[in-house]
């Protein structure tokens, strides 16, 4: 996704959500387990992004006449995003840590176990670019989140040094009863032999059409979300 440039606060928050952040989890895999400064990081990749000048516009504050220079915004949004969305863990005094995958399937797994659950959430269905296809099967990841927040779920999942490129979303459904529902999908398409044998789980030769029918049979009230 490309946001076209514009010099203010809603643009700096979502290019720190959905562009710059991915690219910083990226850069932050060769840290493994050790602490970094998220700034540091922050600041290299603005000075690549973006010209001097831009960095320098100020931007006026809501309900106020003060202003502040677009690459102060970047610095609240970019470490405010990176922790709240849990894409790091935040050490204090700058420093930060990747979370440790074992944790974050953990937390996944706590809720995907229980399918007796009521709770809501989202089913999402990601692949990458270089496999997807227009037409006929190809692999596709069929997950689920309780936090409403599909793309830092994703990317929390391909900081691993095994993903080769950017994830793409292609498709979102809320839905009640998140875990029973992403369950039937699970056992509905490996009944149908489409359940790759692969280290990676969740992960299935199909098509974005064979589960959308399959999330509107299990459960007619889903609802697909925007990207």
């Amino acid at each position: 996704m490309t946001i076209p440039f514009e010099p203010t606060r809603s643009y700096v928050y979502k290019a720190a959500r959905y562009e710059l952040l991915p690219r910083i989890a990226e850069i932050a895999r060769d840290f493994g387990d050790e602490p970094f400064l998220l700034r540091e990081i922050s600041k290299r990749l603005l000075a690549e992004t973006y010209t001097p000048e831009q960095l320098e516009i100020r931007i006026k504050k809501a309900e106020s006449d003060r202003t502040e220079k677009m690459s102060a915004i970047f610095g609240f949004y970019i470490p405010f995003l990176a922790e709240n969305l849990r894409v790091f863990e935040n050490l204090g005094g700058g420093k930060f840590r990747n979370i440790s995958i074992d944790e974050e399937l953990a937390e996944a797994d706590a809720v995907a176990t229980d399918v007796e659950s009521n709770d809501p959430g989202i089913i999402y269905a990601y692949s990458f670019p270089s496999i997807k296809k227009n037409d006929g099967r190809f692999p596709i990841k069929v997950g689920l989140t309780t936090t409403g927040d599909t793309n830092a779920r994703v990317t929390q999942q391909c900081k691993q040094t095994c993903c080769f490129e950017y994830p793409i979303v292609l498709k979102t459904w809320e839905v009640l009863r998140v875990a029973a529902v992403e369950d039937a999908i699970h056992a509905t398409l490996e009944a149908r032999g489409s359940k790759r044998q692969a280290p990676g789980t969740e992960w299935f030769d199909t098509t974005l059409e064979e589960i959308d029918t399959i999330v509107k049979f299990v459960q007619p009230a889903a609802r697909a979300t925007p990207l």
